[in-house]
């Protein structure tokens, strides 16, 4: 039984120790995308997206995190450079990332995202619309502004599709909560 008791205190001693150094984080931005498609004629469009990100540090420079995307506005497409009756809006986007970073001072810290992101393109016009949803492989570039320990400026760019010659790009500008 002492042996049983002591198992577990110590067990439990590990568990709120490594619950102690784990960071968890949340970020909220604003990322306002442009969707191309290079196919002649060259198709585009500006959605804007409120993005989410939640995430938690492995070690000091890798975390992982989950990524959510809702459509804020649609978008007038444009074919070939003429305006359509057409409007795009990225309904949602999900994903999930790897994120390698390193602080380069006390304030700033530079990181990448590599991951798979999903995502739902809405098309309408005059009362009729189409969605289609697809995933592919995405990544970003970015960094942070520490305003204290805990909250933080953010900007990145993201590539969040690009296959078959359709590209969802753009920046996102946030801000950012450590736990």
């Amino acid at each position: 039984m002492k042996k049983i008791i002591r198992i577990l205190s110590v067990s439990a001693l590990l568990a709120t120790a490594a619950v102690a150094q784990a960071q968890v984080y949340v970020e909220g931005g604003v990322a306002p995308l442009t969707l191309k498609d290079n196919e002649a004629p060259v198709l585009k469009a500006k959605p804007t997206v409120l993005t989410g990100i939640v995430g938690y540090e492995i070690n000091p420079n890798v975390a992982v995190e989950g990524f959510l995307g809702l459509g804020l506005n649609k978008s007038s497409v444009t074919l070939g450079g003429a305006s359509t009756n057409v409007d795009a809006k990225i309904s949602s986007s999900y994903g999930v990332f790897l994120k390698p970073k390193v602080m380069v001072s006390n304030e700033v810290e530079l990181f990448a995202r590599l991951g798979y992101a999903k995502s739902t393109l809405k098309l309408s016009t005059r009362g009729e619309s189409e969605s289609q949803t697809e995933g592919s492989f995405a990544y970003g570039l970015g960094g942070n502004y520490y305003l204290n320990k805990q909250t933080y400026l953010t900007a990145s760019y993201m590539n969040l599709y690009s296959k078959d010659g359709t590209k969802a790009t753009g920046f996102n500008f946030g801000v950012g909560y450590k736990f």
